[in-house]
């Protein structure tokens, strides 16, 4: 019994230090919340080409999230990557632009901003502006 625990603390471990899975043209770029303000995230995606970012939670602490693209076919996906399915535990097509999001445990989200592969004709990408305050 010690042993099964021992692997599935050392498993748990693992999921939440190992790197995510980035898409081609995607870069990783870990970000941290400000001291005071919101953590603000800005840049351009077009077609799964755009930084995906990384962000330590604490367990307990909720977060208040705002999702502004310039596109209608931009969109944001929040990954809790403790967790090994592949759900989002957010994604702005179902949840809306804006949002509160609360860390079940001591983790690490991973934050993709994307564009439409499917709207590609309509345009060559989107900036987008990402806010995250802690609540």
């Amino acid at each position: 019994m010690a042993v099964a625990m021992a692997v599935f603390l050392a498993t748990s471990a693992l999921a939440q230090t190992a790197e995510p899975e980035l898409y081609e043209g995607e870069t990783l770029k870990p970000v941290t919340m400000p001291a005071s303000g919101p953590l603000v995230l800005e840049g351009w995606t077009r077609s799964g080409k755009a930084t995906v970012y990384t962000l330590a939670v604490k367990k307990g602490q909720s977060y208040a999230l705002n999702f502004t693209p310039s596109s209608a076919y931009a969109y944001l996906v929040v990954f809790d990557l403790s967790k090994p399915e592949d759900e989002a535990m957010y994604s702005s097509d179902i949840n809306g632009k804006q949002a509160v999001l609360k860390a079940d445990s001591d983790t690490t989200w991973l934050i993709r901003p994307y564009f439409s592969r499917v709207a590609s004709r309509r345009g060559l990408g989107a900036h987008y502006r990402i806010e995250i305050m802690a609540r």
